[in-house]
């Protein structure tokens, strides 16, 4: 009972551990699929240890009887041969419990460490190592919910590469997939805050930052000018890059979609005013962030 118990436990334990240090770090919660694949992992083990547990109940039957007859003064030469050969049995038992044991605690290993790859995998871009869309929605869900039942408001921002075909075109997928990994490693530094960072699809990235809209998006123009001034090495030269930015938040809305309509429509008019530039939507219409003669042209390298 006590070898079964330490299985139970240390299965127990090591889930607990593992699937707890992941929802800490990204405080998502798991999906039916994932539910179903963990269970299955304890159904397996499950099924390992109950002949474990059969083993021992014979065993502590068979001692019971013996320990009666003792107390009862029945024992017999016969019945202390049988006690030897009975401890002998227990003892190969145990080895071969032990033997069994341990290959359940690596098969154990084993699959949590698919899980948790698989976990990973399911949430993560895996060019950019960030967030994916399926993360991203989640916790955007997430954070609306909360916000309707009286939570903190938040900020919904898109971020675009510029003309990015034309640096594929230009220069080839390597030095496009350099400048996405670029992107996000700028938007995950200067963003270390931001509730997620995701890439959202292609040349697009997505965040939730803290409100308020007007801070956030003078934030997301300080990052959209440093990106504008990295530059990159390609063949015969070098290249900037730059970003447009549209940022919304939630206001009466019942359903999460209008927000990011709002935070699609300042970035299409971002994108339709020349680019490089950040436009907010406070729920009424998209506005430039800072003077015409800031976020012009001139901003580029």
């Amino acid at each position: 009972g006590g070898a079964l118990a330490v299985v139970l436990m240390g299965i127990g334990f090591s889930l607990g551990m593992r699937m707890g240090r992941r929802r800490g770090e990204d405080d998502e919660g798991i999906t039916q699929r994932d539910r179903e694949r963990m269970l299955q992992l304890l159904q397996e083990l499950g099924s390992w240890t109950s002949e474990y547990s059969g083993s021992v109940s014979q065993y502590q039957h068979r001692l019971g009887e013996l320990s009666e007859a003792v107390a009862k003064d029945e024992i017999s030469p016969q019945a202390g041969n049988r006690v030897v050969l009975l401890l002998k049995q227990i003892m190969e038992s145990n080895e071969q419990l032990q033997t069994r044991l341990d290959a359940a605690e690596r098969q154990l290993e084993k699959q949590t460490k698919q899980i948790e790859s698989y976990l990973t995998e399911a949430r993560t871009d895996g060019l950019t190592g960030l967030f994916n869309r399926r993360a991203f929605d989640q916790r955007l869900d997430q954070i609306f919910a909360a916000f309707r039942k009286g939570g903190r408001s938040f900020v919904l921002v898109l971020v675009d590469i510029d003309h990015f075909k034309s640096i594929n075109d230009n220069h080839g997928h390597q030095v496009g997939d350099e400048v996405l990994k670029e992107l996000a490693r700028t938007l995950k530094s200067q963003l270390s805050d931001a509730i997620i960072v995701a890439r959202f699809g292609g040349e697009e990235f997505v965040a939730i930052l803290n409100g308020p809209l007007r801070v956030a998006a003078a934030r997301m123009n300080e990052v959209r000018k440093l990106m504008s001034q990295e530059k990159h090495e390609v063949v015969g030269g070098h290249l900037y890059v730059t970003i447009s930015v549209g940022v919304s938040e939630p206001r009466d809305d019942v359903l999460v979609g209008p927000i990011v309509r709002r935070s699609d429509e300042a970035l299409y008019a971002a994108k339709n005013m020349g680019r490089n530039r950040v436009y907010y939507h406070d729920g009424v219409s998209p506005t430039l962030v800072g003077a015409p003669e800031i976020a012009s042209d001139s901003d580029k390298p």
